[in-house]
């Protein structure tokens, strides 16, 4: 079936790109977070930081909370996408051999 559609009217290999296009940049989310931290800790108000940041301020007040909970180190983030692996890197090495 060469040539099937997706039902957007793109081929499948235009969609494939766009989705990798699309992918999260981890360290780019990670320093706007971080650049809000230094906005709240000048004072900045939460809206400020929406308007700014460009993004919800839904967004903007949750980091807050969390800042507000656990400093600069709670809007680290976890450094992964996704959910976390069921299987630990001992499991998938036994696997792999």
């Amino acid at each position: 079936m060469a040539g099937k559609e997706t039902g957007s009217g793109e081929e499948p290999d235009a969609r494939k790109i766009k989705q990798r296009a699309g992918r999260r940049d981890l360290e780019a989310l990670r320093d706007r977070r971080m650049q809000a931290a230094e906005m709240f800790a000048a004072g900045r108000r939460q809206i400020d930081v929406a308007i700014e940041l460009e993004v919800s301020q839904q967004t903007a007040s949750r980091w807050h909370r969390q800042w507000i909970e656990g400093g600069n180190e709670a809007l680290e983030g976890a450094g992964r996408a996704g959910r976390r692996p069921r299987l630990d890197d001992a499991q998938i090495a036994a696997i792999r051999e």
